[in-house]
């Protein structure tokens, strides 16, 4: 593997960009999660297909070679070496995101974070998110990183404190998770 395969990388993991590649993993990482991802994301059945993976994950790329978005991949470093970003053996840890990342007057963009249910509680998803996130802004050149939450998602709440983010608002019904609106806390994390 050469060292441009590695977006990032610490004393806890291995970070990738996103890429079809990965399609498997991802599939397999939301079916272990189904339970879990509950108060992050709708568990609608083609997120536990890998066919529906390869076409999604294309288009997350492709949106990262355009500069309008960042997907990142992680794997825990509970292994001696770095895995192949396309192997068939590759476990994903955690997900980091940046979605519609914009430029001009706004310089913004939104976050998200997803972490297995067998890691969540030992400090992972920070060391993963906080190192990402000082990135993304400098390669971006970016003034505010927005991120949302559920209420009742204490955990993801305190994570988001931690990074840094503070409460801007209450929105209700402003998502739509697994067939119902939700009410959702919004946060913001600027750059002075």
């Amino acid at each position: 593997m050469s060292e441009a395969d590695v977006w990032m990388d610490n004393e806890s993991w291995w970070v990738y960009g996103c890429r079809p590649s990965m399609a498997a993993a991802y599939a397999r990482f939301h079916t272990r999660n189904r339970f879990h991802l509950r108060m992050a994301m709708s568990q609608t059945p083609e997120v536990e297909d890998a066919a529906y993976w390869e076409v999604e994950l294309g288009r997350r790329e492709t949106a990262m070679q355009a500069g309008q978005a960042v997907h990142l991949v992680g794997v825990p470093k509970t292994v001696s070496t770095p895995p192949e970003p396309s192997s068939p053996t590759l476990e994903i840890g955690g997900l980091v995101s940046f979605w519609s990342i914009e430029h001009g007057d706004f310089q913004g963009c939104t976050f998200s974070i997803l972490i297995d249910r067998f890691l969540e509680g030992r400090g992972l998803m920070y060391a993963m998110a906080e190192p990402a996130i000082r990135e993304v802004i400098e390669r971006h050149k970016l003034h505010r990183v927005m991120a949302t939450q559920l209420p009742e998602n204490l955990r993801s709440a305190r994570l988001l404190r931690r990074l840094g983010f503070v409460v801007e608002g209450y929105a209700r019904d402003f998502l739509r998770i697994n067939g119902r609106w939700r009410d959702t806390v919004l946060l913001s994390r600027l750059v002075e």
